[in-house]
């Protein structure tokens, strides 16, 4: 994942139809988005995308 502090690197595993990870100690979960459906308005318009929870989201170019 990149974010504006830069990138970092999880490990995650498949859980049904979801990603599980931990980061900074929490169990964290991505599911499959569109850009709209992960709350991100900037984000709105992109269709690749993933959602760890409403207001954080991580879409393709």
């Amino acid at each position: 994942m990149q974010n504006l502090d830069g990138p970092r690197t999880f490990v995650g595993r498949a859980a049904g139809e979801k990603i599980e990870f931990e980061r900074d100690g929490q169990r964290e979960t991505l599911t499959a988005s569109d850009g709209a459906g992960t709350g991100m308005k900037w984000l709105a318009d992109k269709k690749d995308c993933l959602k760890v929870r409403t207001g954080e989201g991580y879409c393709r170019d």
